[in-house]
């Protein structure tokens, strides 16, 4: 939505004007970036490659937000179109694999008809089925799977949908520390399980929670784990098997937070950042530390998806 689009430039303006000092934390396992980090594969300008989901093979999928497609990128680089998606006054988000193999992403519209925001299932074989509907102001975001169950940030209403197998979308948390900060704001944005415990990044905030899950999988008191200038705009987040926790903040800057909490910054604009949105590590032998980033190019500079060698292998997602 226009307004949307009207929004993140805002915050990126004010975000490049806050003189940020970097928190200068215990390193782990740290590499520091080439001068230029490598491209995967670009796109046509302003189609804004947003989430990320690599699958067993290591073929990296991203969503093209405003244009509604999701395509398939090869570890050659060779894209593939692999669904289109009504995209209304909005555009598509979040993607994840669910464990049978099944790409999920999530479609903000923000209009009642046709298409009303929500979640659809893409199979192996290329059907697409709509899985969750959820109000027309909905801004559903980021996805993440746990136990079967499927966890949607929602950026505009502060809240995170739950979706069982086979059932129906209903709030699992609402919180003040996930809400926007104005009513066009962007509030709870990506999410990524460790554990037993949720985390999530808050966009206006810059910030990032902590939902912990009790009994029967619903969601405790959030903590605030990390906040600073350095994170405003955070947006995509992945975890490795250290515990260290990599955050793309679309004012180009690839941030790792360590279990400490220490911040630092790993890498920005020079060495090939350009309005970053989502991380996803390699799923294969060769590719398990390798970072994968989209860049939106939202303010300048080319769509593409570049790599990052984190020196630390990525946490497998469920």
């Amino acid at each position: 939505m226009r307004r949307f689009r009207l929004l993140i430039a805002f915050l990126a303006a004010v975000a490049l004007a806050v003189s940020v000092a970097v928190s200068a934390g215990p390193v782990v396992s740290a590499r520091a970036a080439p001068a230029k980090l490598p491209v995967i594969t670009t796109f046509t300008r302003n189609h804004f490659p947003e989430s990320l989901a690599i699958d067993g093979q290591g073929n990296l999928y991203a969503s093209l937000d405003y244009i509604g497609q999701v395509v398939k990128v090869t570890p050659g680089g060779q894209q593939h179109l692999v669904a289109s998606f009504d995209v209304g006054a909005g555009f598509l988000t979040g993607l994840a694999f669910d464990p049978s193999g099944n790409l999920y992403v999530a479609d903000a519209t923000f209009e009642a008809s046709p298409t009303p925001p929500g979640v659809f299932r893409i199979s192996a074989g290329g059907t697409v089925t709509r899985v969750a509907t959820l109000p027309t102001f909905s801004f559903p975001n980021g996805l993440a799977f746990h136990d079967g169950d499927l966890y949607i940030s929602d950026s505009s209403l502060g809240v995170i949908w739950r979706l069982p197998p086979g059932g129906k979308a209903a709030i699992w948390l609402k919180d003040p520390l996930l809400a926007p900060k104005t009513t066009r704001g962007i509030g709870v944005n990506d999410e990524a399980f460790r554990r037993d415990s949720l985390y999530v990044s808050v966009s206006d905030s810059g910030m990032i929670a902590r939902v912990p899950l009790t009994t029967g999988g619903n969601a405790g008191v959030p903590v605030v784990v990390a906040q600073s200038p350095m994170l405003r705009t955070d947006d995509g987040i992945a975890f490795d098997i250290k515990g260290n926790l990599y955050i793309t903040v679309n004012v180009n800057r690839l941030v790792r937070l360590a279990p400490d909490g220490g911040l630092t910054q790993l890498a920005a604009k020079n060495n090939g950042l350009a309005f970053p949105d989502g991380p996803a590590f390699g799923t294969t032998p060769t590719t398990r530390t390798t970072l994968y980033i989209t860049n939106g190019a939202f303010h300048g500079g080319t769509p593409d998806i570049v790599a990052f060698d984190a020196g630390v292998r990525g946490l497998p997602l469920p």
